[in-house]
């Protein structure tokens, strides 16, 4: 597979640009975000679909908050509109458990590191799914921490694909041994800020931690401050665990939604104001709130329902 990593998409990142569209044309700046993440999916299926193999395994990986799920479902849509029949699995769902996962030295679990995972398992999965066409797939319960007792027998037929999802997706540990015309590699990141003339307003971590914020608080009922606790441990994992791989990408998708925090102000103000002043992290909160007060609101009820955005804020027509 040629490696398409340096034709990520970049997007105009200016806020006066971008707060005077929000104002005059929010529906118009949203479509067309939209319509270029659909258009650059697109693409990566067509590639997909003219590769000679019937049987392929999409490795999809990226840090924290970048919508990887989304894109997995989106990818999806893509390639049935070739009659290819698609699978997705999320490596969260091979997820040791709270009970089995290494302890960072503060005694906090760690479950960035691709030890958390069921590496066996996985690599199972993989094969079976390419040898034998069939699997049978697991399922983590995030509100206990725990690997659940519900699994799912999957069956893949001849003209069809996986995807499989996770942080650490690219990790070779995976793809050693794969027949290298099956497997495709998939990089996934907010890859840009969003700037005021030569300073950032919100970087691009900042941008995935207020997506991790909102969402986690309402899908994995993970207070503010524990996020503000666990988020240098997240970064930190992603320099030792993600960004080495990157590099070993077929495609890059550029995931940043360039309106963004237009809609995640409102989300995310109301989360961060619940943080006290004693709190060590107040400072980057402070320039959180500061950052996102910046930008003109507007309407979530314009956002697409199948909208990456949706992940995080919720009222999607994607199951997560």
């Amino acid at each position: 597979m040629t490696n398409y990593l340096n034709t990520y998409r970049r997007y105009a990142y200016d806020i006066d640009r971008i707060n005077y569209e929000a104002k005059n044309d929010p529906k118009r700046l949203i479509e067309l975000n939209e319509n270029l993440l659909k258009r650059d999916l697109g693409f990566i299926a067509d590639r997909l679909f003219e590769a000679k193999e019937d049987r392929h395994i999409v490795l999809l990986s990226g840090p924290s908050g970048s919508g990887k799920t989304t894109c997995v479902k989106k990818l999806g849509d893509e390639l049935k509109k070739h009659d290819i029949d698609v699978i997705q699995v999320s490596m969260d769902d091979f997820y040791l458990g709270m009970d089995r996962v290494r302890r960072l030295p503060d005694g906090r679990p760690d479950f960035e590191s691709v030890d958390a995972l069921d590496i066996p398992l996985i690599k199972k999965t993989m094969n079976d799914l390419l040898t034998y066409g069939e699997c049978v797939l697991p399922k983590y319960d995030f509100t206990r921490s725990v690997r659940s007792d519900r699994t799912k027998k999957v069956q893949l037929a001849k003209n069809s694909a996986v995807i499989i999802e996770g942080i650490h997706a690219l990790n070779p540990v995976f793809s050693a041994g794969m027949p290298v015309g099956n497997v495709v590699k998939l990089y996934v990141s907010v890859k840009q800020g969003i700037k005021d003339d030569e300073d950032y307003v919100l970087t691009n971590k900042e941008i995935r931690f207020i997506r991790r914020l909102v969402r986690d608080h309402s899908y994995r009922r993970v207070e503010p401050a524990y996020m503000l606790s666990m988020w240098e441990s997240v970064i930190n994992g992603e320099k030792k665990y993600i960004r080495p791989y990157r590099y070993t990408s077929d495609f890059t998708i550029n995931s940043i939604h360039i309106f963004e925090p237009c809609i995640m102000k409102r989300f995310a103000l109301a989360l961060l104001s619940e943080i006290t002043d004693d709190n060590p992290h107040i400072e980057f909160v402070e320039h959180l709130k500061a950052s996102l007060e910046r930008f003109e609101d507007i309407d979530s009820g314009l956002i697409p329902q199948d909208s990456l955005i949706r992940e995080f804020i919720g009222g999607g027509s994607y199951e997560y």
